[in-house]
């Protein structure tokens, strides 16, 4: 299958071809992550049990990670005692990063996906289950 994205409605608006990380691995519980910083925010939704396992999945992605690790460069401007650490250990940096959902529910960011062989009208994440 190829990439997964998906639609959503955030704060009245229609959010369309959200990339989609994680897809199908945890149940359809949907998160969408925001990354600040620039004129336009990018939108991503990621399939994480909790927002920190939302965090961890981002930092962990090669295609988009890249938005909240420090670079090696930067590294110097973080103090090792207070900053904050990803799944392997990286520094990343969250000032930018908003993540929207409500915590203890099936869904906590309603959204439907689409993709190569998926319904024309999309799917709910529930119903979704990630087969190579």
């Amino acid at each position: 299958m190829s990439e997964v994205k998906s639609c959503a409605i955030f704060n009245g608006h229609e959010l369309k071809d959200i990339p989609v990380i994680n897809p199908g691995d945890w149940f359809g519980k949907t998160w969408l992550v925001e990354i600040g910083g620039s004129y336009w925010p990018l939108f991503l939704i990621v399939e994480a049990d909790t927002i920190q396992d939302a965090i961890d999945e981002l930092a962990g992605n090669e295609k988009y990670g890249h938005n909240i690790i420090v670079s090696e460069d930067d590294l110097a401007d973080y103090d090792a005692e207070t900053c904050n650490y990803g799944p392997s250990g990286q520094v990343i940096d969250l000032d930018h990063l908003m993540i929207h959902g409500a915590e203890g529910t099936e869904t906590p960011f309603p959204c439907r996906y689409f993709g190569d062989g998926l319904p024309k009208d999309g799917m709910n994440p529930t119903k979704f289950c990630y087969r190579d």
